[in-house]
């Protein structure tokens, strides 16, 4: 139980377990691979209404918290496991503008800087968290985005995580160095406005597919406050885990995720303070020397995401 603990908190932090081997169907409406995020306006809201850019002062440099607190449960071959609600988790992160262009383009560099656990975690997970809080360290990168916050280059180094068990585990580590900023529509907007962005999400190769809607609710100077919904799902794909045994195998049968929150988009700031929460639900088939079995497990996950200092 304490290996299931530990794999649940690290799937919440969107840091994937699982490696694709056989890519899923790609949906509708999303981009191909390494293509930019797809962002749509769906209504433009109420008069007066302007343009929504960033426009971060080339010397910002900011502290990101984000914390995680999560319940899950499990079913493996008909046999339910009781639920678990798992201490917080807390991953810090720095970031700092390094470049700036003419058009408005911004390069930010990024590192993890730890991952701790609440107190009173059970010691040998909090242990196993602060071995992946040592590797994480290493894992730096630099990212251009443009004045509306879509990644035009991005180059994430992860340092010791790149050769070692963690680093496989934890591939999707990159998707959040990528992701810091939320993208903007190109068109004006004003209250009411709605939009939504598409990502396709590589988790350490495993395909995941992403829309998110956000609803523009006031406009306080350069603070954005926006209504987060969101839709995640992955399709069925074959997966490696570089936990199982040799000669075991698993197909992911079918993930869906939705969750809800509000956002403080800084326009003057690479940290956007907010709340989101999300549940989740994972079937997969596992097969171990020809003995199959079905494992489900659904989880329940709120994240906060914090200026910290």
């Amino acid at each position: 139980m304490k290996r299931v603990a530990l794999i649940g908190v690290l799937l919440v932090a969107n840091l994937s377990l699982l490696r694709a081997q056989t890519p899923g169907q790609q949906p509708e409406g999303y981009q191909a691979a390494g293509a930019p995020a797809i962002v749509k306006l769906i209504s433009a809201g109420a008069a007066p209404r302007s343009a929504l850019r960033y426009a971060v002062p080339a010397d910002a440099k900011e502290h990101m918290d984000v914390t995680l607190d999560m319940s899950m449960s499990m079913d493996m071959g008909g046999m339910s496991m009781p639920a678990m609600t798992l201490p917080g988790m807390k991953i810090g992160a720095d970031v700092a503008v390094t470049a700036e262009s003419p058009a408005g383009d911004i390069t930010y560099t990024m590192g993890f800087t730890g991952m701790t656990m609440a107190a009173g975690a059970d010691p040998a997970i909090a242990e196993q968290v602060q071995a992946t809080s040592d590797f994480m360290k290493t894992v730096t990168g630099s990212v251009t985005i443009n004045n509306r916050g879509v990644v035009r280059t991005a180059n994430i180094d992860l340092g010791k995580m790149a050769s070692s068990q963690l680093g496989q585990m934890l591939g999707s580590t990159s998707e959040m160095l990528k992701n810091a900023l939320t993208p903007l529509p190109e068109e004006e907007v004003g209250i009411g406005a709605r939009w939504e962005v598409r990502y396709l999400v590589d988790a350490a190769g495993m395909k995941m597919f992403q829309r998110m809607e956000l609803e523009l609710v006031a406009l306080d100077g350069k603070t954005a406050t926006v209504k987060v919904t969101t839709e995640q799902t992955a399709p069925p794909q074959s997966v490696s885990n570089p936990a199982m045994p040799s000669g075991a195998s698993m197909q992911l049968q079918k993930m869906t995720g939705s969750g809800s929150g509000t956002a403080a988009l800084r326009l003057n700031g690479l940290v956007s303070p907010g709340t989101l929460n999300v549940d989740s639900a994972t079937v997969m088939q596992l097969d171990i020397g020809g003995n199959t079995q079905q494992v489900s497990v659904t989880t329940s996950m709120k994240m906060a995401v914090a200026v910290g200092k």
